[in-house]
């Protein structure tokens, strides 16, 4: 009997999100330990990866470690507990994985309400492995919405001044395009003539559609997903959002929340709907073309380091949302690596300016500079986060962004050198920042400012790895994306 690892997966989440919630004191220790267990399990997943040589079959055609059992069985529907993974999902359960356990430990220190706080973290990471494993519609949706409310609490309770203001705009804006999702994903099954919610089962009947019900199905999507992207003009909740959320907050939103809606518009529209995607391509790449111009330039007018880098965000999402409107292999395959990137090298800057305040009580660039002297380590760690985000060689970014490039270059032409001049932008505010922060004669340094303590740096350092691994050795999340069969994605 095949070990069903996914759902025992989801258990040990379950299970240690509601200790981590009853330890009280002990919290961080229960968060911790499931932590480690949930990375573990992840490594197992890799180890039994359909893709790999010698696999011979899965319960769902395309996905490895399936499992699907019966959940609601209606006379005209059925509605299953169906899960599985591909090289996409692996890929971001991976990254669920590494900012769970970097994130649990760089907050060690938290002591407002440590169990709820430990609790609503691993709550977030619960519900964005379901989202990433589910093959249901109705699973996917419940594991989608689950995420909302720890990041809820998280921004309203935890976070800064305008916390409140800040957690009912995300709140409203995610919950209302979910909706839209909803009322699309539904759509969806019943216009594909589906006997089922499953994936597999859609997936089938949606592609036989004509191009007009694809293209309303897919806008529909389009806009759902597009919200928690976040795509402009519906970007607004995304900086005030940043901005008020503690430092954990802030990791898991910008490198998990934001790529759900980038995952759910690949696997429930781009695969399920291709002549929808090709109508709609047009509307795609002027979307994709504004964020990553907008983006960029109001991240060089900003002053506040979480701000820049929540603005960067938008930019960084809208090279993803190009590369997939390309609707080529290289391009979806750049999608999944720039977003697997931008989770850890958003997190690893989040976390940095989330240092900045705890050590010099402001994150205002303007007042604060030359903190290389006092804190060594936090510089090192900024500069590692900021060179690897504006794409330099030998980091996360640039085997990403270089795949980016090639593909737009090869379905868009010429149109390269529009991303290709706001990566230049990109450079350009992340070197000022530098200039400003960690070099020149310090100011803005309170009376015994020292170096982070150890648990920041851990944390950081986790993500430092990472960045550095996976950008000698892009290919080791290359290879898991290729070696699956991936639905419906054009040659290249």
């Amino acid at each position: 009997m095949t070990l069903p690892i996914l759902s025992l997966t989801i258990l040990t989440l379950l299970v240690g999100t509601v200790a981590t919630f009853l330890a009280g004191s002990r919290a961080r220790w229960v968060a911790l330990a499931t932590s480690a267990v949930f990375l573990g399990e992840i490594a197992l997943i890799f180890l039994g990866f359909s893709g790999w040589p010698g696999y011979n079959g899965a319960l769902v055609p395309g996905f490895s470690e399936s499992e699907s059992y019966v959940w609601i069985h209606l006379s005209w529907m059925r509605i299953n507990y169906t899960v599985g993974v591909d090289g996409i999902s692996l890929v971001l359960i991976l990254l669920t994985g590494i900012l769970q356990v970097a994130t649990v430990i760089y907050s060690w220190g938290e002591s407002k309400r440590p169990a709820a706080y430990f609790g609503l973290l691993l709550l977030t990471c619960l519900g964005s492995f379901g989202v990433f494993v589910a093959l249901d519609i109705l699973l996917f949706f419940l594991f989608w919405e689950a995420v909302l409310v720890p990041m809820f609490f998280l921004i309203g309770f935890w976070g800064g001044p305008q916390r409140r203001y800040a957690a009912l705009k995300f709140f409203i804006y995610t919950h209302v395009a979910s909706i839209v999702m909803l009322v699309g994903l539904l759509a969806l099954v019943f216009y594909s003539g589906s006997s089922s919610f499953d994936f597999s089962s859609v997936y089938a009947g949606a592609r036989s559609l004509s191009a007009v019900p694809q293209t309303f199905l897919f806008l529909a999507l389009f806009f759902g997903f597009g919200v928690k992207f976040p795509m402009v003009p519906f970007h607004t909740w995304l900086p005030d959002a940043h901005v008020e959320a503690p430092t954990g907050g802030s990791v898991l939103l910008a490198g998990l929340l934001l790529k759900l809606g980038g995952y759910g518009l690949i696997r429930w529209a781009v695969e399920v709907l291709p002549s929808g995607l090709h109508t709609a391509q047009p509307i795609l790449f002027f979307v994709a073309f504004l964020s990553i111009v907008w983006g960029s330039v109001l991240s060089l007018s900003q002053r506040d380091l979480k701000r820049l880098v929540a603005y960067s965000s938008i930019n960084h999402m809208g090279i993803v949302l190009l590369a997939i409107a390309l609707d080529s292999s290289l391009g979806l395959i750049a999608a999944v690596l720039l977003m697997f990137a931008h989770g850890i090298v958003s997190g690893l800057l989040f976390m940095s300016s989330g240092s900045v305040h705890h050590t010099f009580g402001s994150r205002d660039i303007a007042s604060i500079g030359g903190i290389t002297p006092t804190t060594p380590a936090l510089s090192t760690l900024i500069m590692t986060g900021s060179l690897a985000s504006l794409g330099l060689p030998a980091l996360i970014s640039f085997p990403a962004e270089f795949t980016a490039l090639l593909a737009t270059w090869n379905g868009l032409s010429y149109w390269v050198f529009l991303p290709l001049a706001i990566l230049v932008v990109t450079a350009a505010f992340y070197l000022w920042m530098m200039q400003r922060l960690l070099f020149g004669t310090p100011r803005g340094i309170p009376a015994g400012a020292h170096d982070i303590p150890w648990y920041e740096g851990a944390g950081m350092g986790i993500l430092v790895a990472f960045t550095v691994l996976f950008g000698i050795l892009p290919g080791l999340l290359v290879n898991v994306i290729v070696s699956s069969p991936i639905h419906g994605w054009p040659g290249p």
